[in-house]
């Protein structure tokens, strides 16, 4: 099903979108509706239960990283995604 709305965004956000668009190589109809998905598509209880049951066995598994070097990770492309805007 198709719907087509006429919304009022801020100059800001207009911004943002049409970054976003030029940076997929997408149209902006396309970024709106992906962050419009993301936005309702919540993880059900089931979901939830079963990705914490997935990790804790990959843990007691041996299978997990230091958690400063996954911190560290985060914060190397926290800082260059800042920097590449």
């Amino acid at each position: 099903m198709t719907l087509h709305v006429t919304v009022d965004l801020s100059a800001e956000v207009l911004d943002c979108l049409k970054k976003e668009s030029l940076d997929r190589q997408v149209p902006v109809d396309v970024v709106v509706s992906d962050v419009l998905s993301d936005y309702f598509d919540e993880m059900t209880e089931s979901e939830i239960l079963e990705s914490a049951r997935r990790g804790l066995q990959q843990a007691l598994a041996g299978n997990y990283r230091p958690a400063l070097e996954v911190l560290d990770e985060i914060d190397r492309e926290y800082v260059a995604d800042a920097d590449h805007r």
